[in-house]
């Protein structure tokens, strides 16, 4: 079944497409870098932009499902769930109250998006927006390079990269691997030639932007990614089954874990064995770890700082430079909520991972490889960057909200209903009712057979004759009811037993 087919089935509302498409330019930082070129007194607005974006995935999700999307939530999400109220709750110990609660409230309402998102988009309409989207920003990034330096070019370590409409090199690397995924996946479910070349089109200006940002960890997630939705795509295509995919699977991911440990990889994708560096960050972070290993120092609070938070990561540690982020995902939850919640992060992730198995392995689909693909290309980058519950990010959207829509469309896919925007057992009544009306075609059906039966023996036409000259409307108008003849059969049946008697 190809997404035009998918597509057909169900319309998505305005509101939901207008919130997808500013979370995604939002999302990979693209207004902000704007902004900070153009014109940085503007930057107020860009936090209004995410409040209103908040506020219209809220109202979606009240509007909807009312409170049923909660009870969702703690039903099949209680680790996301523990982990958000944790993240939260870090702020009574945290070094800066203030800026934890601050932060907590844009990571809730990221969050918010993400839920809207998955809960009212199939996962197919949001691959090809997303292919889309992502292909115009990339072309926009090429423009921007070439013909405005000053704004698409930046120097790291005395080289000029780009880094287009986008915040840094690394994030514009991650989004272009991004893009060619999602072209990728796209491509081989659009029915005509131009969709597939505009399709080739968004791959080859991904391709241009990664390999310009010199984006060297994006390169090896893209490359990851790629094999790991090729090698899944074909042990489906073959039916080798579950547990021979499984076996495989795990075989495969020892001898990748074996090169990986005996191969230079840092130095294969032209990096230090600290990665440019990022040695020392982790050195540092893991000291802040130690040092409270239960709480961490309150979410937000060590990271991404601005000019009043720089005091903070300044005080706690021994950076002679701004560090913007951990250079590592894992670590730098750890230094800011804690060990214990940072496992609830790791156990989250992989009950996600089995989730995207499980579907892919019951009713096979070209969204569910692009899932996998982009939690591949996200756990691969946050190796050397850190990209886990970043709030008013893209990453941390599209981690919560993909999986979320991969179990709706899988639902549709499977049962060929119609796309409804929440799991299944909120929508009992909704569910009983389609059953009774099924049930109902299905004796309407039986009861028009079972009218031009009686009509041909009637009549003595041909059925073909009736098919050709009449609908079964002009049938039933023409014929008497099967109910009306049964009613006189048995006034009839009554009538001679009375006789009888």
């Amino acid at each position: 079944m190809s997404l035009a087919t998918l597509h057909g089935a169900y319309k998505v509302s305005l509101l939901a497409t207008v919130v997808l498409l500013l979370t995604l330019v939002q999302g990979t930082s693209t207004t902000l870098s704007l902004v900070y070129h153009l014109s940085p007194s503007l930057e107020p607005v860009i936090s209004a932009l995410w409040g209103l974006t908040y506020l219209l995935a809220l109202i979606g999700l009240l509007m909807n499902f009312g409170i049923n999307w909660i009870t969702w939530l703690v039903r099949y999400r209680l680790l996301l769930t523990i982990l958000l109220i944790g993240t939260a709750f870090s702020a009574m110990w945290s070094f800066d109250t203030a800026l934890t609660m601050e932060r907590s409230v844009h990571l809730l309402g990221s969050t918010l998006i993400a839920f809207y998102i998955g809960f009212t988009i199939p996962l197919t309409r949001i691959v090809s927006v997303t292919a889309v989207v992502f292909s115009l920003l990339m072309a926009i990034s090429i423009a921007i390079a070439l013909a405005v330096p000053d704004v698409g070019i930046e120097n790291y370590e005395g080289t000029n990269v780009w880094r287009g409409v986008m915040a840094s090199k690394n994030t514009l690397g991650f989004w272009s691997a991004i893009t060619v995924l999602a072209c990728i996946v796209v491509m081989g479910n659009v029915p005509t030639l131009g969709k597939k070349f505009l399709c080739c089109l968004g791959i080859v200006l991904g391709l241009i932007a990664l390999t310009f940002s010199s984006s060297a960890t994006s390169l090896l997630a893209l490359v990851v990614g790629a094999l790991v939705m090729s090698y899944l795509y074909v042990a489906f295509r073959f039916d080798l089954g579950l547990i021979s995919t499984l076996v495989l699977g795990v075989l495969c991911a020892i001898l990748v874990a074996f090169a990986f440990y005996n191969i230079n990889t840092a130095e294969l994708i032209g990096r230090s064995s600290d990665l440019t560096g990022r040695g020392e960050v982790w050195q540092q972070t893991w000291a802040l770890i130690l040092d409270k290993p239960l709480t961490g120092y309150g979410y937000g609070t060590i990271w991404y700082p601005t000019a009043e938070s720089l005091r903070i990561q300044q005080q706690l540690t021994d950076f002679s430079w701004v560090v913007y982020h951990a250079h590592n995902g894992l670590l730098q939850l750890a230094s800011e909520i804690g060990i214990p919640l940072t496992a609830l992060a790791v156990l989250m992730i992989i009950q996600q991972l089995i989730e995207i198995v499980y579907c892919q392995y019951q009713r096979q689909q070209a969204g569910v490889l692009f899932v996998l693909g982009f939690m591949v290309a996200l756990l691969i980058s946050n190796y050397s960057e850190a990209r886990l519950m970043v709030n008013r990010e893209l990453y941390w959207i599209f981690f919560v909200a993909l999986p979320i829509s991969m179990l709706q469309q899988v639902t549709v896919k499977a049962t060929g209903a119609q796309f409804y925007p929440m799991p299944a057992h909120l929508h009992k009544r909704t569910r009983e009712k389609q059953a009774t009306n099924a049930v109902d075609r299905e004796h309407r059906q039986e009861l028009k057979r079972r009218l031009k039966n009686r009509y041909h023996e009637q009549t003595g036409t041909d059925e073909s004759i009736i098919e050709g000259e009449a609908s079964v409307a002009s049938v039933r108008d023409r014929v008497i009811t099967l109910q009306q003849v049964e009613q006189r059969e048995r006034k009839q049946s009554r009538r001679q037993k009375k006789t009888g008697s």
